[in-house]
């Protein structure tokens, strides 16, 4: 197949690249500057952005699969140009030239959720720029669709982890557990820990890509387990006695909104309420439609990004 990627330089991206070229496909890639992967065979590089038009008709020549990764997630200034007119120019670009588009998003688009179990047919809440975005991004995708430019699939991912991502939160929370600095927040057992393995995602992609049953789908992707048995697996990986303090979940907000002007204060309320909540995203859909499975658990997951965290802390010394 022809696979065409944008966002090829960020954390799930890169692993596209990777799967696709592996299966022996050819794949072109939008990216500001040239990656680390000037002999591989079959990787073909387009220098430019979602605003330059000449970069995407060459990116999106006759593809059989568009995978729509790029997305800009830190400056709000500048995310309805990126996630919401960049998508529009990538749409143009593929009238006539893309047969199937696969759409990353995320389950943030539902908005900010505390108990429940949440399923495709949940109605869309977002709160932030990037979740407001991401919605019409994804709006203007279905619209497409809908109007037979291609036909087109939807990966919503809970939050995404592995040792290869950049965003460091999960590695603060391994390093607040390594130093013995981690509690608990809230009532014991049954607050949810909604990360999903990026092999996880990128399978779950790779399916919307390629089975025909998911055409015009929408997916979650996402695993679960109580906080508990996250935070479990990262004390057994880091050889760390389980963290046994626990905080009221009302003490602790108050704790956080009084501390907020400390720098690189890691107690906020956003972080309280990802670790004291109670969702769980429903993953029923793609397991029976695309007869998705994990391709790894969340616990071989944690052993690798621990892994590195230790290499990482020993070159650091």
């Amino acid at each position: 197949m022809k696979i065409a990627i944008t966002g090829a330089t960020g954390f799930i991206g890169k692993l596209l690249i990777e799967k696709h070229i592996d299966l022996g496909d050819e794949v072109h890639v939008l990216t500001r500057k040239k990656l680390n992967h000037d002999n591989v065979k079959g990787l073909h590089f387009h220098i430019g952005d979602l605003s330059d038009a000449k970069s995407l008709i060459l990116l999106l020549k006759n593809a059989d699969v568009l995978y729509h990764c790029a997305a800009e997630i830190k400056d709000e200034s500048i995310m309805n140009l990126v996630n919401v007119e960049g998508t529009k120019n990538l749409i143009k670009a593929a009238t006539g030239q893309v047969k199937h588009w696969v759409q990353l998003s995320s389950t943030g688009v539902y908005g900010p959720l505390y108990s429940g179990i949440i399923s495709e047919n949940q109605a869309y809440n977002p709160i932030n720029e990037y979740e407001k975005t991401k919605l019409e991004s994804d709006f203007l995708v279905l619209e497409a669709t809908n109007n037979s430019v291609f036909t087109s699939t939807i990966v919503r991912p809970s939050n995404v982890f592995g040792f290869q991502m950049t965003n460091q939160s999960i590695f603060q929370l391994v390093k607040s557990i390594d130093k013995g600095f981690y509690f608990f927040v809230g009532f014991e057992k049954g607050a949810s820990a909604n990360y999903v393995p990026v092999e996880n995602v990128i399978e779950a992609l790779y399916l919307a890509a390629t089975n025909p049953k998911a055409k015009n789908g929408i997916y979650i992707i996402s695993s679960w387990c109580t906080i508990e048995e996250f935070i479990g697996n990262i004390s057994k990986s880091l050889d760390k006695p389980f963290p046994k303090f626990r905080i009221p979940l009302g003490f602790a907000k108050c704790l956080a909104r009084a501390t907020f002007f400390i720098p690189k204060n890691p107690l906020t309320v956003s972080r309280i309420n990802a670790l004291s909540n109670r969702v769980i995203y429903e993953t029923n859909k793609i397991e029976t439609e695309l007869d998705y499975k994990p391709v790894v658990s969340t616990a071989e997951t944690i052993k690798d990004l621990v892994e590195f965290y230790k290499k990482s802390t020993i070159n650091r010394l």
